[in-house]
């Protein structure tokens, strides 16, 4: 007799942005937990802890940005910008830069990249980690206002999308979309290179304790 029960729909495949945040989740977590990290969303943060937090970031943003520009400048076979611009995307580390020069900081000394020079796919994810960090910025932005003051000295990073963060963060994973259905990159490569480039970010954040108190 046949069976009476109906066929299971196939699960539906998520979006690239949720199953980028789902497989990166462990490293993110890792990544709040550092000593560093749960100082700056403390209670008792101190200026000089943000201070040492812009200083590191600044070396994260230095060291992994351009290598990720250029990679999809080569996809468009033009300039490095090209790319980043469709996807909504622009350089944060100039913005760091600003930031340090409002607290009357020089930008860190970069240490030189020794890492092969990335593919579309690892590229694609490492934006993903840099642009998420942003995101998550205003929520470090509003604790450090209520903590340190409003407004905050060099704030520019934190809050590097302003009211707009949320409509970007959605625009950015409908480009991530775009990327995949055109098929220029591969989920699960573009996945192994984000959770990669985690791995760098956490290695650069782990030294934010090395910093002097007045980084």
């Amino acid at each position: 007799m046949p069976s009476l029960t109906p066929p299971r729909s196939p699960e539906p495949t998520p979006s690239l942005i949720v199953a980028l945040r789902l497989a990166t989740a462990p490293i993110h977590e890792a990544v709040e937990r550092l000593p560093g990290m749960v100082r700056l969303t403390g209670p008792d943060v101190t200026l000089a802890d943000y201070r040492r937090y812009l200083s590191t970031m600044a070396q994260v943003y230095g060291t992994l940005e351009p290598p990720l520009y250029a990679a999809l400048g080569a996809l468009c076979g033009g300039p490095a910008s090209t790319r980043p611009v469709t996807l909504g995307l622009r350089p944060k580390y100039p913005v760091l830069c600003a930031d340090l020069a409002a607290h009357s900081l020089a930008p860190p000394r970069l240490a030189r990249d020794e890492q092969a020079p990335p593919d579309l796919n690892t590229a694609v994810g490492g934006l993903y980690v840099l642009e998420g960090s942003t995101i998550g910025g205003r929520v470090v932005a509003r604790h450090l206002r209520k903590c340190l003051g409003d407004p905050l000295p060099g704030g520019g990073f934190l809050d590097f999308h302003g009211d707009q963060a949320s409509a970007h963060w959605k625009g950015f994973g409908l480009a991530l979309e775009g990327l995949r259905a055109e098929g220029l990159v591969d989920a699960e490569q573009v996945i192994a290179g984000a959770c990669t480039v985690f791995r760098r970010v956490y290695a650069l954040l782990a030294t934010m304790d090395q910093a002097g108190s007045d980084a």
